[in-house]
């Protein structure tokens, strides 16, 4: 399923527990996105919580806790592509394998993805790449249309184009000039944006007869989702 946490420029930052549900229920790696310098930074590969959340607070401690500052975040849950470092989110806009595999990289406008966009899983030639759908989508769709449209992301394509092919699909994109673009249904909570809610605590057990809530469709997905990918009770 993936998630990915938006901080605009005046929003506040996750809590340590919604950090750490976060990257407990999508667990195949961490990645962070910010601007320094007039630059988009893609920062990524933290596999494991501890690394993860050290990382992010030498970075909350560089930058101030990002008082003014846009920030992106994004745990993964892998479903195409190798559960490995060079496929974690987030990526830069580019058709170079190699620049969306890099692990530390400038750019001018970045991207993270939840959900799958299925026209763009990799092919059987293209799975030697070790890409996933998102870099798939990056390199063949987003990439070309930058370069003919280099505000793309700002403008009608969104519509036209874009949101007819991710689906429910969400992307988070930051520019060079800290500007956070947001598509897809994000969850609003308490001036954050959430790509779902997989960063709430809550327990339940699916060996059970216990009959629980919802708050919306999309929880209710998000539980079978997860529970079908891990095979077991996970909440």
């Amino acid at each position: 399923m993936c998630i990915i946490i938006a901080k605009n420029k005046t929003d506040r930052l996750p809590t340590e527990s919604e950090l750490k549900t976060s990257f407990t229920k999508n667990s195949d790696g961490g990645g962070f996105m910010y601007v320094d310098n007039g630059k988009v930074i893609i920062d990524k590969g933290y596999m494991n919580w501890e690394k993860f959340y050290r990382h992010y607070k030498t970075l909350c401690k560089k930058y101030h806790n990002f008082k003014g500052k846009s920030l992106v975040i994004h745990c993964r849950i892998g479903t195409s592509g190798t559960n490995s470092k060079i496929n974690c989110h987030p990526y830069p806009i580019s058709d170079n394998v190699n620049y969306l595999h890099k692990l530390y990289f400038k750019t001018d406008l970045g991207l993270a993805h939840n959900g799958i966009i299925n026209e763009y899983n990799p092919t059987n030639n293209e799975k030697k790449l070790d890409i996933n759908d998102t870099q798939n989508f990056i390199r063949k769709y987003l990439s070309p249309l930058k370069n003919e449209y280099n505000d793309f992301y700002k403008s009608e394509y969104i519509d036209k184009g874009i949101k007819s092919l991710i689906g429910w699909s969400k992307l988070a994109l930051l520019d060079k000039d800290d500007t956070l673009t947001l598509i897809g249904n994000f969850v609003e909570d308490n001036n954050l944006s959430f790509s779902n809610t997989t960063y709430k605590e809550y327990k339940y057990n699916y060996s059970s007869n216990n009959i629980k809530e919802y708050n919306s469709y999309e929880d209710y997905i998000n539980d079978i989702w997860n529970y079908n990918y891990n095979s077991k009770s996970i909440y």
